[in-house]
């Protein structure tokens, strides 16, 4: 994976003898203060180090910085708050031996599902983290898979809530858009009619049709010609860029408060 697709959270000793700078780098994440950040309408508490939460985020970092020790999300879900904290921290102490990154679990269906994902990348825009947008669409990459004779399609339902909650140049919609169209031309469903629920979603979202037509125009096929093997991109090319953000100095804020 290159570099920009890294999150910057990440610690990466090179063994169990870690530089002192490395150490140092690890130490730097869990000094200072420790915040509190309340979730949804019941208020499910998190106290967490808030050097590792600024780290990134704008979002969070604009409002610590102040000076406040706490923060509420009423609107957010607390089950999704607990797969980001679970992104910060694991990604935070990554286990030694190089350079990886932090994998969430797979879907099953039941206890973590495609769509508690889709929610966590939703919450990655709204927090300006890219880092965890990234660690989703990675482990969504896995889970669909690559083009097959019987390719699974995303669920219409969570097509249209990416849609819902992401602007037109969101990689997620491109990639669930490219897993339905393989779904559509995948060989042993030849003939067979489109899903019911593709039909209602269809009828009712202009804007998933449209993206569905351009990027089959992207793949150039001719008319009369055998379609090529198709084939997934590879996963960096859903990936966001991570930005390096100025983080404003505790300094910088009281002389602007000042003023």
């Amino acid at each position: 994976m290159p570099a920009d697709s890294q999150s910057t959270q990440s610690v990466r000793p090179t063994g169990t003898q870690g530089s002192s700078q490395e150490l140092q780098g690890l130490d730097s994440w869990l000094t200072d203060r420790i915040v509190t950040v309340t979730v949804g309408p019941e208020e499910k508490r998190w106290v967490v180090h808030e050097k590792l939460l600024i780290s990134q985020s704008e979002f969070f970092s604009n409002h610590f910085l102040l000076g406040s020790d706490e923060m509420k999300l009423p609107d957010d879900d607390p089950r999704l708050f607990a797969l980001f904290i679970r992104w910060l921290y694991g990604t935070a102490f990554l286990p030694s031996g190089g350079a990886r990154n932090f994998r969430f679990l797979p879907p099953d269906g039941t206890t973590l599902t495609v769509r508690d994902y889709l929610g966590v990348y939703i919450m990655g825009g709204k927090f300006g983290i890219v880092g965890v947008r990234n660690a989703v669409l990675d482990v969504l990459y896995a889970y669909y898979g690559e083009a097959s004779d019987d390719h699974q399609s995303p669920d219409m339902r969570d097509i249209t809530y990416v849609f819902d909650h992401t602007g037109p140049d969101a990689p997620m919609r491109r990639f669930l858009i490219a897993h339905a169209l393989f779904f559509l031309f995948s060989k042993n469903r030849r003939g067979a009619p489109l899903p019911p629920d593709w039909a209602q979603v269809l009828n009712e979202y202009s804007e998933v049709g449209y993206d569905m037509i351009r990027m089959m125009g992207e793949w150039n096929w001719v008319m009369g010609s055998n379609a090529p093997r198709m084939a997934i991109k590879p996963r960096v090319e859903f990936h966001e860029r991570v930005p390096r953000p100025q983080v404003v100095k505790q300094e910088e804020v009281e002389e602007d408060t000042q003023m």
